[in-house]
């Protein structure tokens, strides 16, 4: 047996599967570059465009596409990756747009990483899970507020 059966999704989770991919891969490589290069940036007029800015342009025009064009399945899942790619560059600095400074290395970006990635992992491998809880708990919320 292949080792990577064991990480390979349900049928109808292939989407938000390649999201997770995509989207940890993005997280680290861009840590991975700008630790080792970390004066490669584009600068417009003396300002640095950090890499959240691509993601968050990349979000929106995914987003508009996503919504006014018709789709095939395959077109579907390339999209996927780029969506992951998108949310990687935007959440890899999350802190800089929810603190307005510059702190690359602040907590907050990787509790939303972690927040993020556990989200997916959720909807690609514990549905059932949560379907099962989900029922449980809706049958005592009912008994307790009945």
């Amino acid at each position: 047996m292949k080792p990577w059966h064991r990480i390979k999704p349900k049928v109808g989770k292939e989407i938000p599967f390649l999201i997770l991919i995509s989207f940890l891969s993005t997280f680290a490589t861009s840590r991975l570059v700008t630790y080792v290069v970390p004066d490669i940036f584009l600068k417009v007029r003396g300002v640095h465009v950090h890499h959240f800015s691509y993601g968050i342009i990349l979000l929106s025009v995914l987003g508009y596409f996503l919504l006014t064009q018709p789709r095939s399945p395959n077109a579907r899942l390339k999209l996927s990756i780029i969506y992951g790619i998108a949310l990687g560059l935007a959440f890899d600095e999350f802190a800089m747009w929810i603190q307005l400074e510059d702190t690359y290395y602040d907590r907050t970006t990787y509790d939303a990483i972690i927040f993020i990635s556990l989200t997916l992992l959720n909807i690609v491998y514990f549905e059932d899970f949560w379907k099962k809880w989900g029922n449980r708990l809706g049958k005592l919320f009912k008994k307790i507020f009945s």
